[in-house]
């Protein structure tokens, strides 16, 4: 019995991942290529709250970069070939 492991391209063993993310979920892909964009905006805002989620823009997959605070600097306009959308999160309401 063959199992699948993620992706269209995989031999039966795996081998063929070679530790690549699975781009079958994007959105999940994009999660996790989020990371690292997170990271580095946060350094260089670190007083700026900071999000990351994929969003769905006239059919094409994009990253959602939310903020809380001042703007944050530094913010590429594509990552990894994904367009990246900043938007300004409201704060929570106090108790």
């Amino acid at each position: 019995m063959i199992h699948s492991l993620g992706s269209r391209t995989s031999g039966h063993d795996g081998s063929s991942e070679g530790g690549r993310i699975n781009t079958i979920n994007l959105p999940g892909a994009l999660v996790l290529y989020g990371v690292p964009l997170l990271q580095s905006v946060q350094r260089k805002n670190p007083k700026t709250k900071l999000s990351i989620a994929p969003v769905l823009v006239d059919g094409i997959w994009c990253l959602e970069l939310g903020y809380q605070g001042d703007e944050p600097k530094g913010v590429p306009e594509r990552w990894h070939g994904h367009r990246v959308i900043l938007k300004k999160l409201e704060p929570p309401p106090s108790a």
